[in-house]
């Protein structure tokens, strides 16, 4: 499954690209628990489910054009089945998050911000969004807390 990604990585970013993620950051995204685990670059990602959201956030001004996947698109490639997850970041802070209600108000995995893949210092690799342009109703305290900067982990909850 690996090679797979890494196959269609290369076809999609081209090989410098690929190399340019690679060097730039080494952080990948751990979705699943243990041996039933899977890891993703910022490049898989794309590969997976290359899509953009535009959409302002509460921590940044103006609007703002994503890339990355769906969470429920990088769940099912992961195999995971849960009804909530534990989202852990790089810098230790950790939420609970319900799938249904993140997949039914679109969860995204961004990778990139406005053309760019995003760097630590930019809130990436990896950063779980949500269309709050689109849903205003979503800018409450608990999604909120569901945006996860520096996403580095993604663990199915029993």
């Amino acid at each position: 499954m690996r090679l797979e990604r890494t196959v269609r990585s290369l076809f999609h970013l081209g090989i410098g690209g690929l190399l340019l993620v690679s060097q730039a950051f080494g952080y990948d995204l751990v979705i699943g628990r243990d041996a039933h685990s899977v890891r993703y670059t910022q490049t898989d990602l794309l590969a997976l489910d290359d899509t953009i959201l535009e959409t302002e956030t509460p921590w940044t001004d103006g609007l703002l054009q994503f890339e990355g996947a769906h969470l429920a698109t990088v769940l099912d490639d992961a195999d995971i089945r849960a009804e909530q997850l534990l989202a852990s970041a790089l810098n230790g802070y950790s939420v609970v998050i319900s799938v249904a209600t993140a997949i039914e108000e679109g969860a995204f995995i961004a990778v990139q911000m406005d053309g760019r893949p995003m760097r630590v210092r930019d809130k990436g690799p990896f950063w779980l969004v949500f269309p709050w342009s689109d849903k205003p109703e979503l800018l409450n305290r608990e999604v909120r807390s569901w945006s996860i900067w520096q996403l580095q982990r993604l663990e199915p909850v029993e």
